[in-house]
């Protein structure tokens, strides 16, 4: 370690969490789009709170910018450098669940936890958050996505991450520690006065350093259900959803296209695969009857919900007792029929749930191609004109992206009152550093040497760009904005000067991630 500024960060962290090889540099600028403009001068991973904040202030007072990383999955630049010298602070060894409260009904986390670290350490006590974690959560943490915002598990019914959270303990770019939501040292307010928490949740890191997050706890519902439908297209799976929206029983509702059921057929499940999945459907059911029942429909189904359907609807249903989601689930499912819905087996959300955070698969497509995704928040009302616009798009882009091998899925995922819409990328390319270190073993064996496609690549971030205009053009918003998704210009006059004011009165240097949200 050659500089002031890396024996400064090793006599805060050990020498052993500071990174200066080149290599594992390069590495740490990468995420899934690919690398980002500069590799980090140096990695930290902070071991404490406070050896966290003591960095946040070294590397600011010695004028490097700060990026901040959590689990690693952006897709949208957030933690890559945008400019030389950038100081990149690893929050995975900040992954301690630090005090549940059940009598108050609230959890306290570092940022670098998981949210399967934290599921287990709930589910020990009968607890969860409401939103409980991204489909990756088996990697993702609750800083990460306290700074980009998150949505699936339970987001139907409780919306987004920003939705549970009740406070933050944020370092600023001076190492000052804001401890946000705390009313004295007896519990957590958010509506107490203005909400101060609100302004650090989707930030991107760009006002704040995330050090530990609290979130409200809820019960593990005493009966959970599952429904699965069919639909002939996929406006349909979305007219449905729209429809099903508000439905207080239903915590996950999700859709697939036809494309994302042949990736599904094509992708398959080993045997390991399928008695492990098996497995966690009797562990999940409870009682050794109901859960070996659960595992024989759902073996049964799996062919019929994988390979021989088109579009479908997947539903979780919770409720306080087997009445209760009996009864709600024979309302869903009326309502779908209406839609044009036909029941199939719940075997896709029955597995999902069984075991929610698995180890990840679906970083590279079927054939070992690359995958990128972007995706929109639309008002209901304008679900199947962003739908519609995606179609158009792609449409007149198809000669082209057909040549090039590049194939588009499309998935559906309700978050409180709005409906997420997520096209998929997938084309041949060379694995990244990234993939390397991030796919199964299986696929690195199989697809490390593909070869580049530089073209491809490149009319896949272009097109990744169109489809985020012509989102915008019908009204959506985005989560995980990092350096991509366009921000400043497209919020209010007013708010933007507010959020400026408050850049430039905690970070005056622009030294804490900079770039994100266009700040």
């Amino acid at each position: 370690m050659s500089d002031a500024l890396a024996a400064r960060l090793a006599a805060l962290s050990g020498a052993a969490n500071v990174i200066d090889d080149a290599a594992e540099r390069a590495y740490y600028a990468h995420d899934i789009a690919g690398p980002a403009p500069y590799p980090a001068h140096l990695v930290v991973r902070p071991p404490s709170v406070d050896a966290a904040t003591a960095c946040v202030a070294a590397i600011t007072g010695a004028g490097r910018a700060l990026a901040v990383r959590g689990g690693g999955h952006s897709y949208t630049g957030g933690y890559g450098p945008t400019r030389p010298g950038t100081v990149i602070l690893d929050m995975s060894t900040l992954d301690r669940v630090v005090e549940i409260d059940e009598a108050d009904g609230w959890v306290t986390a570092e940022a670098g936890c998981t949210w399967a670290t934290l599921h287990d350490a709930l589910a020990a006590v009968g607890r969860r958050t409401p939103f409980f974690g991204p489909l990756s959560g088996i990697v993702a943490t609750v800083g990460g996505a306290a700074s980009q915002n998150a949505a699936f598990f339970g987001s139907a019914r409780h919306g987004p991450m920003s939705a549970s959270v009740l406070g933050l303990d944020v370092a600023c770019a001076d190492g000052t520690l804001l401890r946000l939501g705390r009313v004295g040292e007896t519990g957590f307010a958010r509506d107490f006065g203005p909400d101060a928490v609100g302004l650090f949740l989707g930030d991107c890191g760009a006002l704040g350093v995330k050090l530990r997050v609290t979130m409200t706890l809820v019960p593990v519902p005493a009966s959970v259900r599952y429904a699965s439908f069919a639909f002939e297209s996929f406006g349909a799976v979305i007219d449905a959803q729209t429809a099903l929206a508000g439905v207080d029983a239903i915590s996950e509702s999700y859709g697939f296209d036809a494309e994302t059921h042949e990736n599904l057929r094509r992708a398959g499940f080993t045997l390991g695969e399928r008695v492990g999945a098996l497995r966690d459907v009797v562990q999940a059911e409870g009682g050794r009857g109901s859960g070996i029942a659960a595992a024989v429909r759902t073996a049964t189904g799996v062919r019929r919900a994988v390979g021989e359907t088109r579009n479908s609807l997947h539903l979780v249903i919770e409720g306080k007792s087997e009445a209760a989601t009996a009864e709600a689930h024979d309302a869903i499912a009326a309502c779908a029929e209406r839609h044009g819905g036909a029941g199939i087996p719940d075997t896709i959300p029955r597995i999902t749930r069984s075991r929610p955070f698995r180890p990840l698969k679906a970083l590279l497509g079927p054939d070992g191609e690359a995958w990128l995704p972007m995706h929109g928040l639309l008002p209901l009302s304008h679900a199947r004109a962003g739908l519609q616009a995606v179609e158009d798009c792609l449409a007149a882009h198809g000669s082209e992206m057909q040549a090039l091998g590049i194939r588009v899925t499309r998935l559906t995922t309700m978050v409180g009152d709005r409906l997420l819409l997520e096209p998929q990328f997938f084309w041949p390319d060379a694995l990244s550093p990234f993939h390397l270190r991030a796919v199964t073993d299986g696929q690195r064996a199989q697809f490390a040497e593909r070869p580049a496609n530089e073209a491809a690549r490149a009319r896949v971030h272009a097109l990744r760009a169109a489809l985020g205009e012509a989102l915008a053009a019908c009204g959506a918003t985005h989560y995980q904005i990092g350096t991509h998704y366009p921000y400043l210009e497209r919020i209010d006059p007013g708010q933007r000067k507010l959020i400026e004011s408050v850049k430039r009165t905690l970070d005056p240097k622009n030294l804490m991630s900079p770039g994100a949200l266009g700040l």
